[in-house]
């Protein structure tokens, strides 16, 4: 059975595209692209914002055009909100999150095929522990929460993803063995709002300590700022660079204003604090982040506050966004910033992101680092630091799920180009 799954938006999404190829076994699987001629077809969607609804509608009809004899499945957070629509671009079942272990069943049917309680099983963590085909034996993620009770001005994730539910401690530590056994490198726990982690007694600091034993590097995907607290920098700080010395805490602006109004649970003041505690207590920490370019409201002086927070933090990275108004959401009924002006500010803010990166960068010219492989492409190599920089690496006999000692040579953009130095022991 040929098979293509496109997955949009967040690593969550990608953990459960991978839980569902694992259990369609009896299909035998081979997945392919898109273009390639699938017999199936799985779009996992994303609804963050409306251009990644736009982006959901264009790959369904793509889909259907690639493959016009497929069956074609459309899940995920778009599927929650607009199933009628999706079925009107010609999916033929639509699953929303909130019944996606069901998956495993609708297509195994499809194909007159039984599903059985271990294809189908009913565990509101579905995603969480069974491995797919897309796993390159390098990085995986591991699922340890899903939804969100926060509720953002903006953000419409609480009604895609339901209340939050949190994974029992034991069994992520059985998955990390099992992930640990079959050889992988690095894992990155992840959830939709990860902080929030309650399936440990002390949260994710407390499950970090329990993953140290297993003898994988550990990552952290994206964390709430207001859920980032002293044991769990205290954590890191004492396994670094083993638990790697990376957090992508959230911004989405730099006036205080702003982040009331949108319920961010943090202002600005707490936020600086955080990130010198962190900087303080992580050795080589690394911080990126993300922020909105024109909520609602937003006016000059505050856009202006925001470039100013950002140079005064100093992240390596910041991915911008454009707010689009997200119908369903608070914000969405407030003023709006005219849609040229959102444009300018986000130019602003890609330009600034574009200098904070080189000014972090450009210091490593000349220096020793460790890598971790994680592809091979016509005799190059691509992986990320500990610091979670990305890195272009040329020399002999590179292999992903190699750590290897790199020389920095150049900064690229966003990239740093390297040379192999001599290979270490990333377990030692």
């Amino acid at each position: 059975m040929r098979i293509a799954v496109r997955t949009l938006g967040c690593k969550v999404n990608q953990v459960e595209s991978d839980a569902l190829v694992g259990m369609l076994a009896a299909l035998e699987p081979e997945v392919v692209a898109l273009e390639e001629g699938a017999d199936l077809v799985v779009i996992n969607t994303c609804s963050v914002t409306t251009t990644a609804e736009s982006t959901a509608r264009k790959e369904i009809r793509r889909a259907r055009r690639a493959n016009p004899d497929a069956f074609v499945v459309v899940t995920g957070c778009y599927a929650e909100l607009a199933p009628e629509q999706i079925a009107e671009l010609g999916a033929d079942a639509v699953v929303p999150n909130r019944s996606k272990a069901e998956l495993p069943r609708v297509i195994l049917e499809h194909f007159g095929l039984p599903a059985d309680p271990v294809t189908a099983p009913p565990n509101e963590f579905w995603g969480a522990g069974e491995r797919g085909l897309y796993s390159d034996r390098v990085r995986a993620f591991v699922k340890i929460q899903d939804g969100c009770n926060a509720g953002c001005a903006y953000c419409i994730i609480p009604r895609t993803r339901g209340r939050e539910r949190h994974r029992d401690w034991r069994s992520v530590l059985e998955e990390a063995e099992a992930l640990a056994a079959a050889g992988y490198r690095e894992l990155v726990l992840t959830g939709v709002r990860l902080g929030s982690y309650a399936g440990h007694p002390r949260g994710v600091a407390g499950l970090l300590e329990e993953l140290a034993a297993v003898g994988v590097p550990l990552r952290l995907s994206s964390i709430e700022p207001e859920d980032t607290g002293p044991e769990l920098l205290e954590v890191i700080g004492r396994y670094a660079p083993f638990v790697r010395p990376h957090l992508h805490l959230s911004l989405q602006t730099g006036a205080d204003r702003l982040l009331a109004l949108m319920g961010r649970r943090y202002d600005t003041a707490y936020y600086r604090e955080l990130v010198a505690a962190a900087r303080a207590r992580i050795p080589g920490f690394a911080l990126t982040t993300d922020v909105i370019a024109g909520l609602p409201t937003e006016t000059e002086d505050e856009h202006r506050a925001t470039l100013a927070f950002l140079r005064e933090v100093h992240p390596s990275r910041v991915h911008v966004f454009t707010y689009t108004p997200r119908p369903g959401t608070r914000a969405a009924r407030l003023p709006q910033v005219p849609h040229a002006e959102r444009k300018r500010r986000t130019h602003e803010l890609i330009a600034l992101a574009g200098e904070l990166a080189e000014a972090r960068m450009r210091p490593l010219l000349g220096r020793r680092t460790a890598v971790l492989v994680e592809r091979v492409r016509s005799g190059v190599a691509y992986g990320h630091t500990p610091d979670y920089y990305e890195v272009e690496l040329r020399g002999e006999g590179l292999a992903a799920g190699e750590e290897v000692q790199a020389v920095i040579e150049r900064v690229e953009g966003y990239t740093l180009a390297a040379r192999r130095a001599e290979p270490v022991d990333s377990r030692a």
